[in-house]
């Protein structure tokens, strides 16, 4: 039965061409967050917009649990706190999301995903990169300085990560996160390694 299955799955995925799933434009954010239906009836003050912005990068996953933690906090605190229901989600409320506990929790499917890919890789060194770069934007041969790597592994970890949407160059000649909340649960991340190796 395993092997008619596996016959099965095999000419049925073999004519499908892979598509990369590129991030939400800044304009297409903002829409997916206030018009997710027709007549959805919660605004948003622009700040906060513009921050979800930032801090996802248009990375649709993401984009999509900030809305939905967002609509279900508002309404925890209309329905059940008797909190105005005629006012803005404001920047209070996306802070409140984002530094919750459970937040990188409900994520983890993006956070790890991206992880366990670089950690996965047969090209070394990246999540040492990501490691540095969770601290400050760096250049490759500042990379190659903090992670003790030869300076073709360094480029070739930076080709993947960068063809896979995690990191990009900015116009300064260093790399960076491209996605911010990626960076803070990476920082996360060395903080609780470092953390264990404290006496």
């Amino acid at each position: 039965m395993g092997k008619k299955t596996r016959d099965y799955w095999n000419p049925l995925f073999g004519s499908i061409k892979p598509r990369k799933v590129s991030f939400l434009t800044p304009p297409a954010t903002r829409r997916l967050l206030t018009q997710p239906c027709l007549d959805f009836p919660l605004d948003y003050t622009q700040d906060t917009l513009d921050e979800i912005v930032r801090l996802t990068a248009g990375q649709p996953y993401l984009v999509q649990l900030i809305g939905q933690n967002l609509v279900a906090q508002f309404n925890h605190q209309v329905f059940e706190a008797g909190q105005d229901p005629n006012r803005p989600i404001a920047m209070a409320d996306l802070q409140a999301v984002i530094q919750s506990p459970e937040f990188f929790q409900d994520g983890g499917a993006y956070f790890t995903g991206i992880w366990r890919q670089a950690e996965d890789s047969s090209l070394a060194g990246q999540p040492e990169i990501l490691f540095q770069l969770c601290q400050r934007d760096l250049s490759v041969s500042e990379l190659v300085e903090a992670t003790g790597l030869a300076h073709q592994q360094v480029e070739a970890a930076l080709a993947t990560l960068i063809s896979h949407d995690v990191i990009h160059a900015t116009a300064a000649g260093r790399y960076a996160f491209t996605v911010e909340l990626m960076r803070r649960w990476v920082q996360r991340r060395l903080r609780r390694i470092l953390g264990k190796k404290m006496p």
